[in-house]
């Protein structure tokens, strides 16, 4: 749990903690044992053509609501950022649709220092 979600008691985001993973985390549960898993960029799409994790979806965090219906709920989805924000955001969207396997990744620099594969 993050500092200030101890501080503050997650300001709203109850369980939120679960279902944040660190990009280490992350490629260990998903990537090395390939498991079946949608990954979202909720960036710009000018943020998301500078680079983004191959196979993502680019859905910015400002469209998401409208385009749930992009989003499978039958498979864990990943969504990320730059830094890990608009993603905690898109999260908590996602659960109040009603996503129960949906988890923050973090920010793409996290991602890329895994080693995990950007397309530019």
């Amino acid at each position: 749990m993050s500092f200030f979600n101890k501080l503050f008691g997650g300001l709203g985001m109850a369980g939120a903690d679960d279902h944040e993973l660190s990009a280490a985390q992350y490629k260990e549960r998903f990537v090395t044992t390939n498991t079946p898993h949608m990954i979202v960029d909720v960036r710009s799409p000018a943020e998301f053509a500078g680079g983004h994790l191959t196979g993502a979806l680019n859905l910015p965090l400002q469209n998401l609501s409208q385009k749930l219906t992009k989003v499978p709920k039958n498979k864990p989805v990943m969504v990320y950022c730059r830094s890990g924000n608009r993603s905690g955001m898109a999260l908590k969207l996602l659960r109040e649709a009603g996503y129960e396997e949906v988890y923050n990744i973090g920010g793409l620099n996290g991602l890329a220092a895994q080693g995990l594969p950007i397309d530019r």
